[in-house]
């Protein structure tokens, strides 16, 4: 049965002010994992006298991040950093956990370009994460990737903005606003050519979805059939999704990371499809739903036939399939269904088929590397063990 966004988990705008703490001669320490540790690991800035700033350190509820360790040597920069935290080239996660202490940048914009802005994890930014601080005002020469204890100057550190399902504020949004008002101001245009009346945004050529979600083919033909123009993300540029979500009439998208672009939105009038691919809960983009209101309904396209699968909403894998919640959905809105039965039974048998070798195809990597992680003499002593049962 298609549903609407109703807040169930009474998230809310904090209207409690964001700090702004500032260490002459702070040192930011690198991610460094410990047993027992934060599952994000240690890491962090220190004040110039090397006690942990409790204001760096990031609690996401089923992830937290932050804290000090020894340090031996470190080098040092003669200049101004703000403190990031961490950054994930994941798109959802880089939303959702890592960009909220960025207000310092709509607030400060003439500092802004002034300093350097220090980030944590294993990884560097390109693509469309560039684009994003460059729409914020940052240049790439700016960003700095801290690998080995870093004093500078001064480290600025701005108070995470939002906490992740539970309350947001308006300087988390102002982040999202200011990248939008940027576009407009360039008078930036998506291709013409393109109709946005209804736009899917579509995840078959995205290479992580053709290991882990099975049957958007079915889904794909039912919005083909409905006027619907396929745009896959991951070939987008930030500026192009930013211009789409604000003037699209429908968008329908699968749930997950892409919907919470609606953050970018500013568009009350648009219509937001997400389709849930999992009988699993997405709380994240409750926040996101709440801060951009919109007229927005989930339906239901997915079956999970064996127990345990899903693992997760980000691990999968998925089966995806035309179901009675779609057509229910099709046939009040007045929608072509394009299908015969014989066609869902015949292709739900065979997503049924691929979605069963995802499975054995994970577990048989993880027997694979258990195995070449046992021992030779234990090794032997399992087949020994074994024969003597035989």
């Amino acid at each position: 049965m298609a549903t609407q966004f109703t807040n169930q988990y009474k998230m809310f705008l904090s209207e409690q002010p964001m700090a702004l703490q500032e260490y002459a001669q702070g040192v930011v320490l690198p991610r460094k994992y410990e047993k027992d540790g934060p599952s994000w690991g240690l890491g962090g800035v220190c004040d110039g006298e090397g006690r942990f700033v409790e204001l760096s350190a990031y609690d996401g509820g089923w992830a937290a991040h932050g804290g000090a360790y020894p340090w031996d040597e470190e080098i040092y920069e003669e200049c101004e950093a703000v403190y990031m935290g961490l950054f994930s080239r994941h798109w959802g996660h880089f939303l959702v956990d890592d960009i909220a202490r960025l207000w310092f940048f709509v607030q400060h914009p003439h500092r802004g370009r002034q300093v350097k802005l220090a980030y944590l994890g294993d990884e560097e930014p390109d693509g469309n994460f560039l684009e994003f601080f460059e729409l914020l005002g940052l240049e790439a020469q700016q960003l700095i990737h801290i690998t080995k204890p870093t004093r500078f100057r001064n480290v600025i550190v701005p108070q995470f903005a939002c906490r992740p399902c539970i309350w947001y504020t308006k300087e988390y949004l102002s982040i999202f606003d200011h990248i939008t008002d940027r576009v407009r101001e360039e008078k930036y245009e998506f291709n013409p050519e393109v109709n946005l009346q209804r736009v899917y945004f579509s995840r078959l050529d995205f290479g992580k979805a053709k290991r882990t979600e099975f049957g958007e083919q079915m889904i794909s033909k039912w919005l083909k059939a409905n006027g619907y123009m396929h745009l896959p993300p991951e070939q987008l540029s930030l500026r192009d999704q930013v211009y789409i979500w604000n003037h699209a009439g429908t968008i329908a998208c699968l749930n997950g990371s892409i919907p919470i672009n609606i953050a970018f939105s500013q568009n009350r009038n648009l219509e937001l499809v997400v389709l849930n691919k999992t009988k699993l809960v997405h709380k994240n983009l409750e926040l996101y739903l709440l801060m951009r209101p919109c007229r927005m309904t989930y339906i239901d396209v997915y079956s999970e036939p064996i127990h345990g699968y899903p693992k997760s909403i980000g691990a999968g894998p998925f089966l995806l399939y035309p179901g009675n919640d779609l057509k229910a959905y099709s046939d009040a809105n007045d929608l072509c269904w394009p299908f015969t039965k014989s066609e869902i039974a015949g292709r739900y048998a065979l997503d049924f088929v691929r979605l069963i070798g995802a499975i054995l195809d994970v577990k048989g990597r993880a027997r694979a590397l258990a195995v070449r992680l046992i021992p030779d003499p234990m090794k032997k002593k399992l087949r020994q063990l074994r024969n003597a049962k035989r």
